[in-house]
């Protein structure tokens, strides 16, 4: 028997509804009669599993969260309010409305069922219960069939399944480099052929930084905060995977930017019908599709993962300043089938230390020092 500790939450809501369905069956003696309410996509309101049991002399309801243990997530007051709203639109009325969820036990969540469950009662209406992880955890230890069938096809079952990783790893390092600077200020008297010499350089940079073009040569800027990350997904289940997509994101507080590392040939030097056939070249080769401000979007063009096979791609970001470690969420989507999880990226600044003697041409425009924390920008 598996030790009520060591048993695992379902990794996707559909097994979950499903387990919700048996085990209920098997708690209100309805086995033969329960049902899943409707179609994805279709009201449900506010059911996803009811049946007509005779303990209670009417319809009873469950209502499914399935909740991601890598954010925390757990069953919110307004979550609540909001489906025992829709369940009041559930034809014939309900005699008990059932919140389970793979959420763990919170007390504050349970004092409020309590709570609606009350107000429902006071008004002729349906009670109000929930059943937390642990909760479930429990009746399956009495409830064998269920138990049984939960044990066999979803605890140790080969089927669909995936995992997500930074080339094999669940937390990968990224080393953004950056130039901290002090200005140091000095006094030095200068002659005036010095000052026009400085006058006449101050020009010469005024003309070259308000062009971006130096009147020498041309140059590459490279912004060294950009790190990039190989990410891999792997077919780690039993069955053929197809036309599969897995969403990348992170949280706006935690990166300045995202490149799916994708651009259009753009040379002038090239004619308009050449740069055409390049351009429709790349667009039939692309995977990966910058579809959010924070995320992107990778679609394999080799599109049916076999057993064990797997597929990977790169993308760049700049972490935010002061940033020590942020999560990489992501959700893998095909046929039936999904499954969301998050990855760690830490972060470790490159920082440069560069001292800059400022020359001023009098004591009284002396300051102290300044330091300023910048990109590291190389040019090439």
């Amino acid at each position: 028997m598996i030790a009520p500790t060591q048993m695992k939450k379902p990794s996707n809501w559909q097994d979950f509804e499903k387990l919700c369905k048996l085990l209920w069956g098997e708690i209100w003696d309805c086995e033969d009669t329960i049902k899943q309410h409707g179609r994805q996509g279709q009201n449900q309101h506010g059911v996803d599993v009811y049946a007509y049991v005779e303990k209670y002399k009417g319809y009873c309801g469950i209502q499914c969260k399935g909740k991601d243990d890598y954010t925390n997530a757990e069953l919110t007051e307004a979550e609540i309010e909001d489906e025992i709203e829709k369940a009041l639109t559930f034809e014939p009325e309900l005699k008990l409305l059932v919140f389970a969820t793979t959420a763990n036990k919170d007390a504050k969540i349970e004092s409020y069922i309590r709570k609606k469950d009350i107000e429902n009662r006071n008004k002729s209406l349906f009670a109000v219960d929930i059943a937390s992880w642990e909760d479930i955890v429990d009746h399956l230890e009495r409830y064998r069939t269920t138990y049984n069938w939960y044990v066999n096809n979803c605890q140790f079952k080969e089927a669909t399944d995936v995992t997500v990783s930074f080339d094999g790893e669940e937390e990968v390092v990224i080393y953004p480099e950056y130039v901290r600077t002090t200005y140091h200020y000095v006094y030095q008297e200068q002659n005036p052929l010095a000052l026009d010499f400085m006058a006449t350089l101050k020009q010469i940079n005024a003309i070259t930084t308000h062009s971006g073009i130096s009147p020498w040569n041309r140059t590459i800027r490279v912004d060294k905060r950009w790190c990039k990350l190989r990410i891999q997904i792997e077919n780690t289940g039993s069955t053929v995977i197809k036309t599969p997509k897995l969403q990348v994101f992170f949280r706006d507080e935690d990166i300045e930017d995202i490149s799916d590392r994708f651009s259009y040939c753009n040379d002038p030097h090239i004619n308009e019908t050449a740069r055409a056939q390049i351009n429709v070249g790349r667009d039939a080769k692309r995977e990966v599709f910058q579809v959010y401000d924070t995320g992107v979007e990778y679609r394999p063009k080799e599109s049916v993962f076999v057993q064990k096979d797997s597929r990977l791609f790169t993308i760049s970001i700049i972490p935010r300043e002061g940033k020590k470690e942020i999560p990489l969420i992501w959700r893998f989507l095909c046929e039936d089938y999904q499954k969301d999880g998050f990855l760690t990226v830490v972060i470790e600044p490159r920082i440069e230390e560069i001292t800059k003697t400022i020359e001023v041409e009098s004591e009284a425009n002396l300051k102290p020092d300044e330091v300023v924390l910048e990109a590291k920008i190389e040019e090439t």
